[in-house]
């Protein structure tokens, strides 16, 4: 969380786990120069090795693991605040991260979003996941599937693309083209999408004729054989012969 927070100029969004984050970099809070940065945090309320409460050197606050602290402690609720108003325009208002965009009470799972910015800012936080390490990371973090949706989607809409949520795949303008649209389509290639289908569909038939006749004529050249070695009879003649084993 640390390390991308802190390099999140290299990336188009990011997604901090269980991470450290003292506080958002100037240079990217200027959303309406750079078109925001997506943000997807994911962060447990009991963790103790990074404090959902910030990490400080405030002797009156929980400590983090490893000596990791900072001036003051930023809560992790705070920093999505910051980071949808400063970085992704949202409006400081009663919507901020106001919509509830995932819950599961049993897991204690809740994400909140704020969708109506320059670009998506979501929190998740978790009440009994901790650190995400017991037994083992890919065992308790439960939501790797929407990461990587999240990713998806963000790349999907680079191009215009429109990213379908039920069955997570990205539709394309006529001038996109691959899985997430990033693809270009070349000039002459625009208009023969359909043609190009057709001729490979043309292609498939033909194989597949081309298949019936060979096996039909090996089944007739089949049966003629048989109808020789038999003299008209029902079936044709076999002959045994003695092997040699060695």
């Amino acid at each position: 969380g640390f390390l991308v927070m802190h390099a999140s100029e290299l990336f188009r969004g990011i997604a901090p786990i269980s991470g450290f984050i003292a506080g958002i970099e100037s240079e990217l809070k200027r959303g309406d120069i750079h078109g925001g940065k997506p943000l997807f945090i994911h962060h447990g309320l009991d963790d103790p090795y990074v404090r959902s409460t910030g990490c400080c050197h405030d002797l009156n606050l929980p400590k983090c693991c490893c000596n990791i602290a900072a001036d003051t402690c930023t809560d992790v609720m705070d920093v999505a605040r910051d980071w949808a108003v400063e970085v992704n325009g949202c409006k400081n208002d009663e919507t901020l991260l106001a919509e509830t965009s995932y819950a599961n009470k049993d897991d204690g799972i809740r994400c909140l979003t704020s969708s109506n910015c320059i670009s998506n800012t979501t929190i998740c936080t978790y009440d009994h996941s901790g650190h995400f390490n017991q037994q083992s990371f890919d065992k308790a973090f439960p939501m790797a599937n929407e990461v990587m949706n999240f990713f998806a989607r963000d790349a999907c809409e680079v191009n215009d693309g429109w990213w379908n949520g039920i069955d997570k795949t990205c539709s394309c303008n006529t001038e996109r083209s691959g899985p997430l649209c990033l693809d270009k389509v070349v000039a002459e290639d625009k208009g023969s999408r359909t043609s190009a289908t057709s001729i490979s569909r043309l292609f498939v038939v033909i194989i597949a004729l081309i298949t019936l006749v060979l096996a039909a004529y090996a089944m007739v050249k089949k049966l003629r054989r048989h109808g020789k070695n038999g003299r008209g009879g029902k079936y044709a003649k076999v002959e045994y012969t003695d092997i040699e084993i060695n």
